[in-house]
């Protein structure tokens, strides 16, 4: 597929549960690293790890054109990340970043604030289903450019500790965290605040009760 891919100007390319072996995987990234008319790229599953990811990842660097990156269940860590933050600087026109189901921590999110600081068109974030907590929230909030409006860390280990300002984002979602006792005070600080742009909240499944 690989010549038919390059010769025929894709601009979307979508692989789902898909089975590949290393050197097919190795192919497929050199193959989409050459379709500079590629705007928007969905890979779900095992494609090697996050060892083998951060190798292959770099073959995206020519992909200038990107608009949606969506990097799903695919063991992105350490590597993947590093790798990512090379990259992004490059995907200007970037709208949409999805790379839930990873094993993304607080450690990796430096390098992918890093890597996004110059992204400057970016709308969303999904980190749905990693391993962030606290502080890696917080480099969230502090370090994603200001056009991003919506932010989703669904499923992560979020407990609301300290005080954290959550008023840049439009979007926020939160279920499925480990909100602590003090975090509803942590939210509601930041609601009567008038520069929050806070417009959609979500919080089930988030250890809030009654009181």
């Amino acid at each position: 597929l690989g010549p038919a891919m390059k010769n025929n100007d894709i601009t979307d390319f979508i692989a789902e549960g898909s089975y590949m072996g290393c050197s097919e995987v190795d192919s497929l990234f050199k193959t989409l690293g050459e379709i500079q008319s590629l705007e928007k790229l969905i890979m779900k599953g095992a494609f090697g790890g996050d060892g083998s990811l951060g190798g292959y990842i770099p073959s995206l660097a020519a992909c200038t054109g990107m608009r949606i990156l969506k990097l799903k269940d695919m063991g992105i860590r350490t590597h993947s990340c590093a790798a990512l933050r090379s990259i992004l600087p490059r995907m200007d026109a970037l709208l949409e970043l999805d790379l839930g189901g990873n094993s993304i921590n607080d450690n990796c999110v430096e390098d992918l604030v890093s890597g996004l600081a110059e992204c400057n068109n970016l709308l969303s974030l999904r980190l749905i289903s990693n391993w962030l907590f606290d502080d890696g929230f917080d480099m969230l909030i502090q370090g994603l450019p200001a056009s991003v409006s919506l932010l989703n860390v669904s499923d992560n280990q979020i407990a609301l500790a300290r005080q954290l300002p959550l008023l840049k984002f439009k979007e926020l979602y939160l279920p499925g965290n480990k909100i602590c006792s003090g975090g509803p005070q942590v939210i509601a600080a930041s609601l009567a605040n008038p520069e929050c742009r806070l417009e959609t909240l979500f919080l089930y499944c988030g250890n809030i009760g009654d009181q």
